[in-house]
């Protein structure tokens, strides 16, 4: 027998180990760091190309668009299922607010990468995401394409994903609405859990960690986009009292400001604040964050990890993501994110 034969033949029977069901989600999560990270390896010195390794050992997915209406609002959906059969665990993916919506390479490459690693993944492209707008009914429309996703023949179980400002909104429909409730589990990465503490983040270049307010340097881009972005959901004496609200000095005369806003717009922030409802949110939460993070700030995630809940919280802080996207770092590091991965995907699939 030919040496290429007998290799063929061991790389079947290693792949055949790896879904074993024992093995398999650490493989999974392999699979997702491979992909994810194939570019950043090939970047270090000394590395051979800039290869995808996650396409040598499985095959491409099958990628699909289709024109859906979640919550009476008509949207983009983008569909990636695994290259090899007909029924597969379902993934709901919330993007962040990226101009590019569908199209933001990171986000691409992150669905590919759970499509390879045996996921139907369904990404809703969300208007209020793209354009940049916080909108009262943004959890309805992320539920209704839960539901959806959930109700497919082909899948056999459904979780969700959520990035930056999208995994905020995510956790508050999972606390908020009726089909999230029922998640398998609910994966964050970057996002925030209180609104006004956010904002007063934002705001006032602070945080408050362990009961203390330290400087906090957030990015040109959510200086800019985020206060708008709640002043555009907001019109009138509502849009009026939130600007001044944000203009105040202080950490915490911002959040006394925002306590104090008119009923209707106190609803609005509490609408997509996921504290209002964390005791409702029922499904396993993993939560990775950035520790370097200048979009959402680590406190976001801690204040989570502190609010009493029922359910469990796992946190993890890797150095080898900036925000919402793979960088290098020590190997150390990837193998706990391994770790980490191979946890949420025993919950979700």
């Amino acid at each position: 027998m030919s040496r290429r034969r007998w290799l063929a033949i061991l790389a079947l029977l290693v792949i055949g180990l790896a879904w074993s069901p024992l093995i398999r989600p650490t493989f999974q999560g392999g699979v997702v760091l491979l992909e994810l990270y194939s570019p950043t390896l090939a970047a270090q010195p000394g590395a051979p190309s800039d290869r995808d390794l996650a396409a040598l050992v499985t095959p491409e997915p099958r990628v699909t668009d289709t024109i859906e209406r979640f919550a009476g609002v008509e949207m983009r959906v983008t569909w990636s299922r695994p290259g090899w059969g007909d029924r597969h665990p379902g993934i709901l993916v919330v993007n962040g607010a990226t101009p590019a919506g569908n199209d933001d390479p990171v986000t691409r490459r992150f669905t590919a990468a759970l499509a390879r690693a045996g996921y139907l993944v369904m990404l809703p492209e969300l208007p209020f995401l793209k354009i940049g707008r916080l909108e009262a009914s943004a959890t309805e429309q992320v539920d209704a394409a839960f539901a959806m996703l959930r109700a497919l023949p082909e899948v056999e179980r459904a979780s969700a994903f959520g990035s930056s400002v999208g995994g905020g909104v995510l956790l508050a429909a999972a606390g908020r609405e009726r089909a999230l409730r029922a998640a398998d589990a609910v994966i964050v990465l970057g996002a925030y859990f209180d609104l006004d503490t956010y904002l007063a983040s934002v705001a006032t270049a602070t945080q408050r960690r362990d009961g203390s307010l330290v400087p906090w340097e957030p990015s040109d881009e959510v200086r800019e986009r985020l206060p708008r972005a709640a002043l555009d959901g907001m019109t009138g004496t509502d849009r009026d009292a939130l600007a001044n609200a944000l203009a105040a000095t202080g950490y915490d005369a911002v959040l006394a400001r925002l306590a104090s806003l008119p009923a209707t717009a106190r609803a609005s922030i509490d609408a997509l604040s996921p504290r209002a409802v964390w005791s409702r949110v029922g499904p396993r939460v993993f939560w990775l964050h950035d520790p370097n993070d200048r979009f959402e700030p680590l406190a976001e995630a801690e204040a989570a990890q502190r609010a009493p809940r029922a359910g469990s919280l796992t946190l993890a802080e890797p150095g080898v993501i900036s925000h919402a996207a793979p960088v290098a770092g020590p190997l150390a590091e990837l193998i706990s994110l391994l770790g980490f991965a191979t946890s949420a995907i025993r919950a979700t699939d």
